[in-house]
């Protein structure tokens, strides 16, 4: 398993607003091979792509998103806070996303993104549609910071590649990550040093990086070994 150098961070994040298609058309434009987005449900059950639990700060309605339907979740804005050009974006389901990301030819990350109490039926729901959307030949895997969705990915989508995603390094991050059968430690960079990305290759997985934002930082850490460098801004970042 290989994954790009350069992935864009919710499409290409400060380039086009998150997690919308139209982030997803910018990454592809700039010659990105892989993009990451976030998961989670609507209130009756819509897998969608949006990363916060209330709504507000990339999408003009205020609340949980839990409590949100999918038709009201889908009438709102999700681009005129990036820039008039953006206005009318929509919120993406996830099968929307896939569809377009695949026939962009890139690859993509699904981190699996629950609100809370929902983590069993966010991974299950998310697992199914990419099992009938994702059509793609570039580059896949589940990502998430809560261990039950990748338990759920393990049981229910074995084939389909597992990232372990990990802010702190806590005590035994490496030992979850192998439990969970993941082929790469997605680590917070700022805590990723060196050693760390020498134990993962120890242990034959991938070191993968977010959100790195600096070409010099993100030179000095694929230097280091780093194997992927995920990125709101690809367009600094393609040349390295």
């Amino acid at each position: 398993m290989t994954y790009p150098r350069i992935i864009g961070h919710r499409g290409a994040a400060a380039l086009a607003p998150e997690n919308t298609l139209a982030g997803f058309a910018k990454a592809a434009a700039l010659g990105v091979k892989m993009v990451e987005l976030d998961a989670k449900l609507s209130a009756d059950g819509e897998v969608i792509v949006h990363h916060d639990d209330t709504l507000g700060r990339t999408a003009n309605g205020e609340g949980p998103v839990a409590q949100a339907s999918f038709a009201a979740l889908r009438a709102l804005d999700a681009g005129g806070w990036f820039g008039p050009d953006y206005a009318g974006e929509r919120i993406p389901t996830l099968a929307e996303a896939l569809e377009a990301i695949a026939a962009a030819g890139m690859g993509v990350n699904v981190e699996i993104k629950p609100c809370a109490e929902r983590e069993r039926e966010t991974a299950e729901a998310v697992i199914a549609v990419v099992q009938e959307h994702w059509k793609g030949n570039g580059p896949f895997q589940f990502s998430s910071f809560r261990p039950l969705c990748l338990e759920v990915a393990l049981e229910q989508a074995p084939d389909y590649a597992r990232g372990f995603l990990t802010d702190s390094f806590a005590e035994g991050w490496l030992e979850r990550a192998q439990a969970l059968q993941a082929v790469s430690v997605n680590g917070n960079y700022r805590h990723y040093r060196k050693d760390r990305i020498a134990a993962v290759h120890a242990a034959g997985l991938l070191a993968l990086a977010y959100t790195v934002n600096d070409p010099a930082i993100a030179r000095q850490l694929l230097d280091d070994g780093m194997d992927g460098i995920i990125t709101d801004v690809p367009d600094q970042m393609m040349g390295l």
